[in-house]
Parts: structure tokens; C-alpha cells; sequence
């Protein structure tokens, strides 16, 4: 896991990806262009994953099984012109292309300039992790390098800095819903704050549940309610924060 040195502030607000920040797939550069030759080979074995196989993908996101296992269970057939591994390298690669929703981006800026933690937190797989790493990594600022004022929305690549920590079930060996003293506890701990301290912004309600049951404070948030009512959710965020929207 990621480990930043990271500021002295009293509250945290952890935002899930999928469903909150993007709506975007794996694979988006085979997925979005037709012309690609394992384009409908692909589109059909990923549908069947994600729509059949839940044990599967939740194990996934468990970090029980790796992205190469996956795919092998995918039983796609690369022609001579790929390499065996040509699907992992483009799974972890398009990660990050994965687009990010501006507007939102620029709200959480603002909480972060009033003195909370933005914490990444995702049930996801070994290859976004992976991709999480490399981008942060490269050390580049949204702050500098982005006029987020003229973007409707931006590739992860352009928005990872924004994020003073980032938790993945597929490192922490467990989803959200199923345990969220073992998902997020160490975090707080760390930073000396509880559940009492911290807001999630997530998409399932199941997850919502379990974070107030803890003791957190939970807002249902999807790509869609945001793009429909963000004042209102801007309004909640603050309220929470007790600052002006």
C-alpha cells in the first residue's frame, strides 16, 4: 500500500472509483474501438464475466486471484500477432485512461484545501492497484500541470495526486461491505482518527450501511445523482465539513 507522509488534519472523507469518480471499464482501448480485432471476442468474455461470474470478480477484488488468472479463465484465443501476455499489459495500461469526473474532482480539491484527508477507497483488482502505484509514482500534479475549469473529465493519470492515500480491497484482502473496521480501521488508526471522523462517498448502498454501523458517516453517490443534483451533494460534503459550499 501506498505510503505518502501526509498532513495533521482531523477528518477524512474516503471516495470510492467505480460508480463515484468513473464509469469507465477495463480494457477501454479494445472495449471503445470496434475495429479492433479482439474487439468482439473480448466485449463478449468480459459481459460474461462480470455478468455471470460473481464469485469470481469478487475474489478478484479480494486479491484471491490475479488478473492473469482471470483472463485465463476468459479463454480468449490471441493470434500469433499478440503476445500470451498482451491482455495483462493492456489491462493495467488502460487503467490509466480511466476518465475521472471534473466537477467532482473539483469539489473534493476544495475539501482538501479546508483541511480533510481525500482518501481513495475501492473494492478493486490487482491491476487498477497496480496502475494506482505507477501514476503516483510519476509524480505528476493536477494542480499544475491541469486547468480543471476547461475539462469536463480527465484520465486517472492526470488526477492521482489529488488522493493522500489510496485503499484497495485486492491489497487489503478484503471488500468494504464485508468488513470495514479491517478495510479502513488501519487508516484511521495511522492518523490517529476514528470512524467518527471520517465521510464515505460511494455508489452501493450495502456499503453505506455497513461504514454508519461503524460509526461513519456514509453519503450514496453515483455518477448519475452527481451529474443530476451535484449542488445538493456539494452541500451535503460541506455540512459535513461544517464549511460554506
Amino acid at each position: 500500500m501506498i505510503q505518502p507522509v501526509l498532513p495533521l488534519w482531523d477528518k477524512v472523507i474516503f471516495v470510492d472509483w467505480h460508480g463515484v469518480l468513473s464509469r469507465d471499464p477495463f480494457w477501454m482501448s479494445i472495449l471503445n474501438r470496434r475495429q479492433h480485432p479482439l474487439h468482439q471476442q473480448l466485449s463478449e468474455s468480459v459481459e460474461k464475466l462480470f455478468s455471470q461470474n460473481d464469485a469470481l470478480i469478487c475474489d478478484w477484488m479480494r486479491g484471491n486471484v490475479n488478473a492473469s488468472q482471470v483472463i485465463d479463465s476468459m479463454e480468449i484465443v490471441l493470434n500469433k500477432s499478440y503476445n500470451s501476455d498482451y491482455l495483462v499489459r493492456k489491462l493495467v495500461e488502460d487503467c490509466r485512461l480511466m476518465r475521472t469526473n471534473t466537477a467532482f474532482i473539483n469539489i473534493l480539491r476544495k475539501v482538501q484545501n479546508n483541511g480533510a484527508f481525500i482518501v481513495l477507497a475501492t473494492d478493486n483488482m490487482d491491476c487498477f492497484f497496480e496502475q494506482m502505484q505507477r501514476s503516483k509514482n510519476r509524480r505528476r500534479s493536477y494542480r499544475k500541470s491541469i486547468d480543471l475549469s476547461k475539462n469536463q473529465t480527465l484520465p486517472m493519470a492526470e488526477t492521482v495526486n489529488l488522493f493522500d492515500d489510496v485503499l484497495c480491497s485486492s491489497e487489503l484482502g478484503v471488500l468494504k461491505r464485508e468488513d470495514p473496521t479491517r478495510f479502513f480501521g488501519n487508516w484511521l488508526d495511522k492518523q490517529s482518527l476514528d470512524f467518527t471522523n471520517a465521510l464515505l462517498l460511494d455508489d452501493l448502498k450495502d456499503n453505506c450501511s455497513t461504514f454508519r454501523a461503524a460509526g461513519g458517516t456514509a453519503i450514496t453517490v453515483t455518477t448519475e445523482s452527481f451529474e443530476n443534483g451535484s449542488n445538493i451533494i456539494q452541500s451535503k460534503i460541506c455540512n459535513w465539513l461544517q464549511i460554506t459550499s
